[in-house]
Formats: structure tokens, sequence, C-alpha cells
């Protein structure tokens, strides 16, 4: 068991090169530039509502895009050593094999783009710009680049 599969899966970003994040532990959504989340020195993304750190901000479409990749793989896999089997023992008195049914596949629709109820934020302690939902923006929150706690506009 060698063999490393690698799936690649594209997240569009928007008009401005925002791409949605969502926070798994207050499922809080905002937006972070393409540059920013492809920069190697961002080590820590911390969440603008809550301020706690994660490792994981993929969005529920992404984590069910990739669920239904990888289910794919696997039944293509199964369905493929099913009809290997039937061909060994085709001809074997012995040992009888008849596969069964192929197993079906799951949708695997590509992620829309975002759109909602977004604006743009721009943290003066790190210089950069971030999406937030209109309500988060007001409230206040942490800056997503060093977890600094910021007063609301």
């Amino acid at each position: 068991m060698s063999n490393i599969e690698v799936f690649k899966i594209p997240i569009p970003s928007d008009n401005e090169g925002f791409i949605v994040l969502k926070c798994p532990i207050c499922s809080e959504k905002f937006m972070i530039q393409v540059q920013d989340v492809n920069d190697d020195s961002l080590i820590d993304v911390w969440c603008p509502k809550c301020g706690l750190k994660s490792d994981n901000y993929l969005d529920d479409d992404v984590n069910d895009l990739a669920e239904n990749i990888i289910q794919n793989y696997v039944a293509n896999l199964l369905n493929d050593f099913s009809k290997d089997m039937e061909k060994t023992f085709r001809n074997n008195k012995n040992i009888q094999f008849k596969g069964s049914k192929k197993i079906a596949k799951e949708s695997e629709m590509p992620i829309g783009r975002k759109v909602g109820d977004f604006e743009e934020k721009k943290y003066l302690c790190c210089d950069k710009v971030v999406k937030l939902r209109t309500t988060t923006k007001f409230e206040g929150g942490y800056c997503p680049f060093c977890g600094e706690l910021v007063d609301g506009d």
C-alpha cells in the first residue's frame, strides 16, 4: 500500500480574490485573500469572531466535495477489485465468485463562487484586508493574522 493518491480541489475566489473560510469552533464565515492563504509566513489564522486558532478553516462545501471525491475513488477501487476477482475465478471449479452490482458514485459538483453579506475591513496591526460579515465587522473581534483584539467600526 505504498500508492499515495493526491486529490486537488480548486477553491474559487470572488472577483476581488477572496476565498471563504469557516471557523470550526463558532461557525463564523469570513474571507481572506488568496495570496494571504498561500503566504508561507502566515503560520496561524485566528477566527475574527471568537479569536481562537484552528488547523482547518475549510468551508462545508469543500469538505463535502472532498468526501465525495474520496468515496468515488474507493468505489472505483472496489468495483475494479470485484471485476478482477470475477475474472480470476471464472474458470475455477472449486471457488466461485460473482460480483454484485457496482457501487454507485456520488456527484462531484464543483464549488461555486461565494457571495454574501461580507464587507471589507482593514486591520492596521497587520496592514491586511479581510472580508467579514457586516455584523461581525461592527461588533469588533480579532485580527485573523495576529490574533489582536480589535474594536468594531
